[in-house]
């Protein structure tokens, strides 16, 4: 048998180009891809080799008719060297179209696995990124997830990010180091208190310094300065002719001065919330307008008890506490904010005096401009950030990408509207870290927190009184303080002959850090074992510590949660409690509360009190437990 010659491939004379231009596409390959084929050069011999085979099958009729004009030449070749050249010829070409078809096979394998890791990017279905937790101030947070957008957007490699970033707000500012120093978990190390951080942003090198100091374990590392701004005086527009007239520019003490007047008042974040309140608190004491540092917050306390419980909770957020110049108060409580100074960082007055419409909720009113006087800075806002580096997901990728994170947001503008950035070496220090630590111990035992013990029943009854239960825990939980405290238990049997157990759900933690967790707990929250007595439950609960215990449950007659049947014990158990806390029962169940359990006048005296929860009134009994004994 004979090998395959030209014959046997001259029927189809694009069989040869065809092949060739499928060995092309490697090169295609490499271009999309980048990745180096190891016999690209092989596979372009071959392709050269059918190339030149196709011109010579082309021209091979041309030579026989142009052979006598070449005067012979062509025919002085030897024999052998004709018979040589055609046996081989055929089996080369077939070993060069072998090689560029496997050579086609490679690039399109090459381009498909590109194309499906590009579908695979549009579809969603990239590796799973890395995580990195940011925290930062809690007005902030809508910034900084636009820059760490920015960040994750430059750094993914086609359609796929590396890393994913995830930006929560921080504890409150008076916890962040018994944070760091518990593994970020609550005080009985049994909870989290939210993600832990890889990035903890901080507004000043002295709370950096002091969340240093405080944990003292290798775990804090202070990676630098990543914005500047200051804490200013705001002056509402209507008074600021007097300002100008009584101070005549003389400089920031006398501004701060015009506003002790009894008419007057300081405006500043709940400083055990914000870094920036902390901050503006010790800078305000450093100018001694005030005889000595409670004094200062004996004065800057009564803004918040005229304006009411709600204005409380606009503290904790700088925004919100500029935004009640825009809402319609009552006419003398309205006086006295628009005749206080606000004390807040730079960029944020400037930014709400610039787009008051989308800066509040409430819109622009046109009613509450600030002037900031051309006076020296209360305080400096020196943004630092700090890496904390928790031993069990620790790694070298993970520090770089904190590291660079860091890095890139010293390039950003990331307080807009502030003062030009400057070197932290050039701001005047507020305090050291010790000054800013005995300043939150007195700030606490200026301010009257709560802390609340809450317990339900959690025994299978409650299931058709539930809505009720969530709806009183939610009002009792949104008319406390940002810094109150609240726990969770649930009180139960888990058999009808089983031992009586009061297990936590929450421990106990700031309300603005975990409210909204405990009405969201009780949304999916299933009771369904046996009752355990209210008297029981005061037992167990005794040496807690609390100012005041709040039972919830249903009051069954003739089963064991009957509060009739128990009341002498109720009683006498509460009259038990080393703290004095009162016992507040409210009562979700059809049954009314047992008469002698009924209070005559809200919840203010120590003792035992139940209340229906259709009349739950928590403003005036928390109002009664926060008056000075």
């Amino acid at each position: 048998m004979s090998p395959p010659g030209d014959s046997a491939h001259g029927a189809n004379p694009w069989l040869a180009p065809l092949f060739a231009l499928l060995g092309s596409l490697t090169e295609v390959a490499q271009a999309v891809t980048g990745d180096e084929i190891a016999a690209r050069w092989l596979i372009r011999a071959a392709v050269a080799v059918i190339v030149l085979g196709a011109i010579r099958h082309a021209l091979r009729g041309r030579l026989a008719r142009w052979r006598p004009s070449f005067g012979g030449r062509l025919a002085t070749a030897t024999a052998s060297t004709r018979r040589l050249g055609s046996a081989l010829w055929p089996w080369l070409r077939m070993l060069a179209i072998g090689i560029a078809a496997g050579g086609a096979v490679l690039a399109l394998w090459v381009l498909a696995s590109a194309g499906w890791r590009l579908l695979q990017a549009h579809l969603g279905q990239c590796p799973m990124p890395r995580e990195i937790i940011v925290s930062v101030p809690s007005y902030d947070v809508a910034r900084f997830e636009d820059l760490t957008d920015a960040f994750t957007r430059a750094r993914a490699t086609g359609r796929c990010a590396g890393t994913r970033m995830k930006v929560v707000a921080s504890p409150p500012i008076a916890g962040l180091a018994a944070a760091s120093r518990n593994g970020w978990r609550t005080p009985d190390g049994q909870r989290l208190i939210g993600p832990r951080p890889d990035l903890l942003v901080v507004e000043s090198r002295e709370i950096a310094n002091m969340l240093d100091v405080a944990t003292g374990n290798g775990l804090v590392e202070d990676v630098g300065q990543i914005a500047y701004t200051e804490i200013v005086v705001g002056v509402t527009e209507p008074l600021r002719n007097q300002v100008e007239r009584d101070t005549r520019g003389a400089g920031l003490e006398s501004v701060l001065r015009f506003f002790t007047e009894d008419d007057r008042n300081f405006v500043r974040p709940d400083p055990l919330i914000s870094g920036a309140g902390l901050l503006a608190t010790v800078g305000l004491d450093s100018h001694r307008v005030f005889p000595d540092l409670e004094s200062a917050e004996d004065r800057m306390r009564t803004l918040p008890e005229e304006m009411g419980d709600a204005f409380w909770n606009d503290q904790a957020n700088p925004v919100s506490l500029l935004c009640n110049l825009q809402r319609d108060f009552d006419p003398r409580r309205n006086n006295l904010l628009r005749r206080s100074a606000f004390l807040a960082p730079r960029h944020l007055i400037e930014d709400y005096n610039r787009r008051t419409a989308r800066f509040c909720a409430e819109g622009d009113r046109g009613d509450g401009r600030l002037w900031i006087p051309e006076i020296p800075p209360l305080a400096v806002l020196d943004y630092h950030a700090i890496r904390l580096a928790w031993p069990d997901r620790d790694s070298p990728e993970r520090v770089t990408v904190v590291h660079d994170l860091a890095d890139w947001l010293r390039t950003q503008d990331v307080l807009p509207g502030s003062e030009p950035r400057r070197q932290a070496a050039k701001a005047r220090p507020t305090g050291a870290a010790g000054e800013l630590a005995r300043a939150i111990e007195t700030i606490r035992g200026r301010e009257q927190r709560l802390d609340v013990a809450l317990v339900l029943d959690g025994s299978g009854s409650m299931q058709r009184h539930l809505p009720v239960a969530v709806r009183s825990v939610k009002e009792i939980v949104d008319a406390l303080r940002p810094t109150d405290q609240v726990s969770v238990d649930i009180a139960r049997r888990p058999s009808r002959q089983g031992p009586p157990q009061v297990y936590p759900a929450y421990p106990l933690d700031t309300v603005g850090a975990q409210g909204e967790q405990v009405v969201q707990y009780l949304g999916q929250w299933t009771p369904r074992d046996w009752d355990l007595d209210v008297a029981e439950t005061i037992a167990r609960m005794r040496n807690r510590t609390m100012h005041v215990l709040v039972i919830v449950t249903d009051t069954s007659m003739g089963k064991q949660a009957d509060l009739r049947r128990i009341t002498a014990e109720v009683i006498g158990n509460a009259a038990e409690i080393p703290s004095d806390a009162p016992v507040y029962i409210v009562n979700t169940g059809d049954d009314d509360c047992p008469p002698a359990l009924r209070p005559d006048a809200g919840l203010g005296d120590s003792g035992a009190f139940c209340v229906d929860a259709a009349g739950l009134d928590v403003t005036t009994a928390l109002d009664r437990l926060r008056e000075p004994s």
